[in-house]
């Protein structure tokens, strides 16, 4: 695994969420929110990244599982992500596309065998949409052009792959491609989820936009990014 590239972003305010009639209710009203010092993923965890945690035989190492992630593990015999080496999801693998199919539970033990976590939601805003309160990671404008969502492949494409994808913080594809596990709890029983993905619709790409699954969820369209 090549060394994986963070961004650094200070201690500091920005604008979180959206005014009606804009998006949903559960990411009004528009507010300023703030951040300790972090840092997070330049881009999404890769399948080449994820592939030592496989190799190296980390699913069976119980030090890196929380204890929920540990009896679903065991119990459902997993011991890779859902779609790992299927050929009829070839189209997925690639060694520079986002890894998917892969739970909560996966992205947190991942972390913590790296050292890291999974961003809060309000950290993943932040980095994505920078200080300024804007739409998107480019700026306000949906550009169709900017962005892997629905109507384009059937798959996540390579990050990076995009420039005009990139946050004032210098994130790559916070918009679109997948959605990104957060370390928070939506409601009970379901994880937050950000940033939308290759197949979502555009309004449901803007940065403040919300998502949530049941922690065991391995969808081809979710993936995540790391934070410390």
């Amino acid at each position: 695994m090549g060394r994986m590239r963070f961004c650094s972003i200070p201690a500091g305010g920005f604008w979180m969420g959206s005014d009606p009639p804009e998006g949903q209710e559960n990411e009004h009203p528009r507010r300023r929110a703030a951040t300790s010092a972090y840092e997070i993923g330049e881009t999404a965890v890769t399948n080449a990244e994820f592939a030592p945690f496989v190799r190296d035989g980390l699913y069976l190492e119980r030090r890196v599982w929380n204890e929920a992630g540990w009896a679903w593990r065991t119990a459902n015999g997993i011991v890779a992500p859902r779609f790992w080496n299927d050929e009829a999801w070839r189209h997925c693998l690639g060694p520079e596309q986002p890894v998917v199919g892969v739970s909560w539970y996966e992205a947190d033990a991942f972390a913590r065998w790296l050292g890291k976590r999974l961003p809060t939601e309000t950290e993943w805003e932040r980095a994505a949409r920078g200080d300024d309160g804007r739409r998107f990671p480019w700026g306000d404008d949906w550009i169709p052009a900017y962005a892997a969502h629905r109507g384009g492949g059937r798959n996540p494409v390579p990050v990076r792959s995009i420039p005009q994808n990139r946050s004032p913080h210098g994130l790559h594809d916070c918009a679109g491609n997948v959605w990104e596990w957060c370390s928070d709890e939506f409601a009970a029983g379901v994880r937050s989820a950000r940033g939308g993905a290759w197949n979502a619709h555009p309004p449901q790409l803007r940065c403040a936009a919300r998502n949530a699954w049941p922690p065991d969820a391995r969808f081809s369209n979710l993936g995540f990014r790391l934070a410390g």
